[in-house]
Protein backbone atom coordinates (compact mmCIF):
# COMPACT_ATOMS: atom_id res chain seq x y z
CA UNK A 1 0.00 0.00 0.00
CA UNK A 2 2.60 2.51 0.91
CA UNK A 3 4.38 1.98 -3.03
CA UNK A 4 1.01 2.90 -4.00
CA UNK A 5 0.78 6.13 -2.23
CA UNK A 6 4.50 7.22 -2.98
CA UNK A 7 3.99 6.33 -7.02
CA UNK A 8 0.50 8.33 -6.50
CA UNK A 9 2.80 11.20 -5.42
CA UNK A 10 5.25 10.96 -7.30
CA UNK A 11 3.34 10.46 -10.89
CA UNK A 12 0.93 13.10 -10.02
CA UNK A 13 3.96 15.38 -9.05
CA UNK A 14 5.29 14.75 -12.74
CA UNK A 15 2.13 15.35 -14.25
CA UNK A 16 1.89 18.78 -12.24
CA UNK A 17 4.87 20.62 -10.41
CA UNK A 18 2.64 22.29 -8.36
CA UNK A 19 -0.05 19.45 -7.59
CA UNK A 20 -0.54 19.35 -3.87
CA UNK A 21 -3.50 16.49 -2.43
CA UNK A 22 -4.91 16.13 1.22
CA UNK A 23 -5.09 13.16 2.93
CA UNK A 24 -8.79 11.69 2.28
CA UNK A 25 -8.22 12.84 -1.40
CA UNK A 26 -5.07 10.07 -1.68
CA UNK A 27 -7.50 7.91 -0.52
CA UNK A 28 -10.41 8.45 -2.35
CA UNK A 29 -7.74 8.06 -5.41
CA UNK A 30 -6.23 5.10 -4.35
CA UNK A 31 -9.46 3.54 -2.94
CA UNK A 32 -7.72 2.81 0.80
CA UNK A 33 -9.17 4.08 4.05
CA UNK A 34 -8.32 7.31 5.92
CA UNK A 35 -6.62 4.77 8.40
CA UNK A 36 -4.38 3.85 6.38
CA UNK A 37 -3.15 6.55 4.17
CA UNK A 38 -2.32 8.99 7.22
CA UNK A 39 0.41 6.64 8.87
CA UNK A 40 1.79 6.36 6.09
CA UNK A 41 1.96 10.36 4.85
CA UNK A 42 3.13 10.87 8.33
CA UNK A 43 5.88 8.61 7.48
CA UNK A 44 6.81 10.06 4.14
CA UNK A 45 7.15 13.62 5.52
CA UNK A 46 9.39 12.34 8.18
CA UNK A 47 11.45 11.01 5.62
CA UNK A 48 11.24 14.63 4.18
CA UNK A 49 9.69 13.32 0.63
CA UNK A 50 6.66 15.25 1.32
CA UNK A 51 6.34 18.96 2.17
CA UNK A 52 3.23 20.15 4.36
CA UNK A 53 1.20 22.74 4.23
CA UNK A 54 -2.08 23.57 6.37
CA UNK A 55 -4.86 25.37 4.75
CA UNK A 56 -4.85 29.19 5.31
CA UNK A 57 -8.05 30.77 6.69
CA UNK A 58 -8.30 33.06 3.48
CA UNK A 59 -8.99 29.57 1.53
CA UNK A 60 -12.68 28.88 0.68
CA UNK A 61 -13.64 25.33 2.73
CA UNK A 62 -16.81 24.11 3.18
CA UNK A 63 -19.03 24.91 6.10
CA UNK A 64 -18.46 22.54 9.34
CA UNK A 65 -14.98 20.65 7.35
CA UNK A 66 -12.11 20.83 9.25
CA UNK A 67 -8.89 22.71 8.53
CA UNK A 68 -7.06 20.35 5.54
CA UNK A 69 -3.85 19.71 5.68
CA UNK A 70 -2.12 20.04 2.19
CA UNK A 71 0.69 17.09 0.57
CA UNK A 72 3.06 17.94 -1.90
CA UNK A 73 6.47 15.97 -3.16
CA UNK A 74 9.80 17.61 -1.95
CA UNK A 75 11.10 18.62 -4.76
CA UNK A 76 14.52 18.28 -3.56
CA UNK A 77 13.59 14.60 -2.88
CA UNK A 78 12.36 13.80 -6.16
CA UNK A 79 15.29 11.87 -7.24
CA UNK A 80 15.50 9.76 -4.42
CA UNK A 81 11.56 9.09 -4.16
CA UNK A 82 11.59 8.21 -8.44
CA UNK A 83 14.82 6.09 -7.32
CA UNK A 84 13.17 3.61 -4.55
CA UNK A 85 9.79 3.84 -6.72
CA UNK A 86 11.35 2.35 -9.35
CA UNK A 87 13.34 -0.10 -7.29
CA UNK A 88 10.45 -1.50 -5.13
CA UNK A 89 8.75 -2.09 -8.78
CA UNK A 90 11.71 -4.23 -10.33
CA UNK A 91 11.40 -6.39 -6.50
CA UNK A 92 7.30 -6.48 -7.09
CA UNK A 93 8.31 -7.76 -10.42
CA UNK A 94 10.62 -10.28 -9.03
CA UNK A 95 8.64 -11.07 -6.46
CA UNK A 96 6.02 -12.03 -8.41
CA UNK A 97 8.15 -14.42 -11.02
CA UNK A 98 9.67 -16.53 -7.69
CA UNK A 99 6.56 -15.76 -5.48
CA UNK A 100 8.57 -13.52 -2.68
CA UNK A 101 7.08 -10.83 -0.82
CA UNK A 102 8.31 -7.44 -2.07
CA UNK A 103 10.32 -5.10 0.85
CA UNK A 104 8.63 -2.75 2.65
CA UNK A 105 8.45 0.33 -0.01
CA UNK A 106 9.08 3.03 2.70
CA UNK A 107 12.63 4.22 3.70
CA UNK A 108 13.73 3.31 7.25
CA UNK A 109 13.80 5.50 10.01
CA UNK A 110 17.43 6.92 10.13
CA UNK A 111 18.07 5.07 7.24
CA UNK A 112 20.93 8.21 6.17
CA UNK A 113 21.44 11.35 5.80
CA UNK A 114 18.70 11.97 2.78
CA UNK A 115 16.04 10.92 5.44
CA UNK A 116 16.83 12.54 8.77
CA UNK A 117 14.30 12.56 11.14
CA UNK A 118 12.21 15.94 11.18
CA UNK A 119 12.29 18.12 13.98
CA UNK A 120 9.31 19.42 16.07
Amino acid sequence: MAIDVTRYVCEQHLADQKFEFYGLQAAEALNYGPGSIYPILRRLVTAKWLLVREEGADEVRTKGRPQRTYYRINPDQLGAVRQRVAELDARERSSRRSSRPASHPMPAPNSGPEFGRVEG
